[in-house]
């Protein structure tokens, strides 16, 4: 008698729990889910749904067929195969080199480069790229028209490289080099996957769905990289692979409180965290590496904060390798959390599989990790090196590029040369394009909640490299904060298009989000009027024009406002899409101990406020919040679970001219973990994310309004005798 696996023995038990206690709806998910309904229903099937089913694993990108690479298809010609790009996956095209066409193989060697964004040159892209740096490096050893250098690295790409590069062996490359593993996270889960995380989260909390995601990310990341390199070896296909690496010294992923703990757990961690913050700022390290140790200890290094602690602790010691360590343990802490818009990263995991497996499967690899530390000396690798989490500066392209370059004559020459005797300065992009790349960073930086001090970096970097940045910054704050026409183009964008090259079209217009921008917009101001361009009065007047809440009232809701808030995980939840799992409610969340709003107002003008908001459920209970403005407290407000809407008043004489802050300050919660988790799987099976986190409270609506009275001038009232008068 066949055993079913143990991974599906806990899943078992739920359904049958949920038999038991008569939970129609839920009993259907969970059939749907397991294969049970829909199929013959045999243990086989259910067996073979909880196996590690590849194809779940590589599923292509929908525009893809059969026997194409990519976008690009088969055609022969004189009995030799062409690729052309097929016209009905134009709206795919951005995301590959602007080839139209690969011709057949003819005399010249043939290098592949394939991967992911990081090899596509992203935010250079199209003006400069990984393949041209390698092609310059190569025309330099082999001759012009020697070499050729063919670009299938695709943007946003994740485990299809297995795909992309089997595939590719049709256009009999000389060797192929593979610069991939940043995109290799977990994603929302198949049915085999939501087995393990039901067993993982029974046996272990959040430290089982923790270790349920890295052996996702070992599980198929291996297999990718033995398939890929099993198809070169049958063709005597020389290999390499780059190992990505992570910008360890500028990248902060945003602090956020602990997901759900086991008993008090959570007050515990947030007494310590802090704690750990006053000892830091109060110049003593050793009490706050202690306090945070005891943090990751009890959120078994799920969430990213403890490490960046112990990191400032080790950096006061003057411990490279002690910063280096908590930061990589930092990168790595929320490989589990897809329920927010993931950083792409190379986990340790990632790249451990990858040295481990050069091995066992006989590829080639450059250790950029390890490249990249001889080259900063032992340093951290930081902005430097990377543009943003992980895509390169020109530095690191050139370095990548020149390691790359020593391979491919090593493996096609027999020459031995290292790579920093490979590059050159001429191996870079235009001044202009540098300028507008670093532009582009700021902008990027700056959108996904990294500090003041990196975009303006970005910002004068910016303006050192080209003075047509200024007008181009100028623009980009009206397009910000005017409040353009529908369905027209606004004198900003007009200008943009003018003055920018088509890097800034092609980045700029596909990515930008408008919104309040309080940290970028504030760095472009810094820097312009460092370079002499009076930009601050500019945006002041601005904003006073298009958003203040005189004339208007404002929802400090709505996208614009909130993305000022600089609280991602609040803005996720209103505003994140996912392509396959929604939210349960599309209200405000708070996930931490305060939730913070930003309007425009003019000093003097009292401020209305309405606040729709409840503490959240499921127990009954009452409590009080408290609203400061501007830093000084203002009004307790009692709140229940139950919604109620209060309309408060605040003085003019406490609002200022330009930006304004409130803050809703919450009660501690009630934290019931068992309770939360034990929903996880449900709502995993409802195709609805989870509730991993605790919540602090629930606004449905918040707005904002002038306060002061409005100013009316009645008409002159004509008498009957003066209109008998004037008849």
């Amino acid at each position: 008698m066949e055993r079913p696996p143990d991974a599906l023995k806990t899943f078992a038990d739920r359904i049958a729990r949920t038999a038991v206690a008569n939970d129609g709806s839920e009993l259907v998910h969970l059939l749907h889910l397991s294969g049970l309904i829909g199929g013959d229903g045999s243990l086989k099937d259910v067996q073979s749904l909880a196996a590690d089913a590849s194809d779940i694993y590589y599923t292509k990108i929908r525009t893809w067929r059969e026997g194409d690479i990519g976008i690009w298809e088969r055609r022969i010609e004189g009995g030799k195969s062409a690729f052309v790009r097929r016209l009905d996956t134009i709206d795919e095209w951005n995301f590959w080199a602007n080839i139209g066409r690969i011709e057949p193989k003819g005399s010249k060697r043939r290098v592949l480069l394939m991967g992911e964004s990081v090899a596509r040159g992203y935010l250079y892209d199209p003006d400069f790229t990984p393949a041209m740096a390698l092609q310059m490096i190569l025309d330099r050893q082999f001759g012009e028209g020697e070499i050729e250098v063919i670009d299938l690295a695709r943007t946003s790409i994740r485990y299809q490289i297995r795909e992309i590069a089997i595939a590719a062996r049709e256009l009999e490359p000389d060797i192929a080099i593979i610069f991939a593993g940043n995109n290799w996270g977990t994603t929302a889960p198949a049915f085999p996957d939501v087995v393990r995380i039901d067993k993982g989260l029974a046996s272990d909390g959040m430290a089982g769905l923790k270790r349920v995601s890295e052996d996702y990310i070992e599980r198929t990341g291996t297999c990718v990289v033995r398939d890929i390199a099993s198809a070169y070896q049958e063709k005597g296909i020389p290999l390499v692979w780059i190992i990505p690496e992570f910008n360890l010294g500028d990248w902060r992923e945003p602090i956020t409180n602990a997901p759900y703990l086991p008993g008090d757990l959570n007050v515990e961690w947030l007494g310590l965290y802090e704690q750990a913050q006053a000892a830091l700022s109060n110049g003593d390290p050793e009490t706050a590496e202690r306090l945070a140790l005891r943090m990751i200890e009890i959120d078994h290094g799920t969430v990213v904060t403890g490490f960046y602690i112990l990191a400032d602790c080790r950096k006061l010691a003057h411990d490279t390798d002690g910063v280096r360590t908590y930061l990589e343990q930092a990168r790595d802490a929320k490989c589990w959390d897809w329920s927010t818009a993931n950083i792409p990263k190379p986990h340790s995991i990632t790249q451990q599989l990858l040295r481990r497996e050069s091995g066992n499967c006989g590829y080639q690899v450059i250790d950029l990790p390890a490249l990249l530390k001889q080259y900063l000396n032992g340093e951290i690798p930081d902005r430097r090196l990377f543009l943003d989490y992980c895509h390169l500066t020109t530095a690191g392209i050139q370095i990548a590029m020149g390691a790359a370059a020593s391979f491919v004559l090593r493996s096609l020459k027999g020459v031995e040369a290292p790579w920093y005797a490979l590059i050159s300065d001429q191996i870079a992009p235009s001044n202009k394009t540098e300028a507008e790349t670093s532009f582009l960073a700021a902008i990027h930086n700056a959108h996904l909640w990294q500090s003041y001090e990196v975009v303006r970096y970005f910002c004068r970097r910016a303006v050192a490299f080209s003075s047509h940045i200024v007008d181009l910054m100028l623009s980009y704050i009206e397009l910000q904060t005017r409040n353009a026409a529908p369905m027209h183009m606004s004198e900003a964008e007009e200008n943009i298009l003018r003055v920018g090259s088509p890097l800034i079209h092609h980045y700029l217009f596909s990515n930008n989000d408008v919104r309040l921008d309080r940290v970028l917009l504030g760095a472009i101001v810094e820097v312009l009027e460092e370079a002499g361009v009076p930009a601050q009065d500019r945006l002041d007047r601005v904003r006073r024009e298009e958003h203040s809440l005189k004339d208007q009232e404002i929802d400090l809701l709505g996208y614009y406002f909130c993305s000022a808030s600089q609280q991602p995980q609040e803005l996720d939840g209103i505003a994140w899409p996912s392509n396959r799992f929604t939210y349960d409610v599309r209200y405000y969340r708070a996930y931490w101990s305060y939730s913070r709003f930003i309007f425009v107002g003019e000093a003097g003008c009292a401020v209305d406020l309405t606040l729709t908001c409840r503490l959240p459920k499921p127990a009954p209970r009452e409590d009080k919040i408290t609203i400061e403005f501007n830093g000084e407290p203002q009004v307790e407000i009692p709140v229940s679970t139950d919604w109620t809407s209060w309309n408060i008043s605040l003085p003019g004489d406490a609002v200022r001219d330009g930006l304004n802050e409130i803050l809703v300050r919450w009660p501690m919660p009630e934290f019931r973990s068992a309770e939360a988790l034990s929903k996880v799987t449900l709502k995993l099976c409802r195709r609805k994310f989870p509730d991993l986190y605790p919540v602090f409270g629930e606004i449905h609506s918040f707005k904002v309004a002038n306060g002061q009275p409005a100013a009316i001038t009645l008409p002159e009232v004509q008498t009957e005798a003066s209109l008998i008068e004037v008849a």
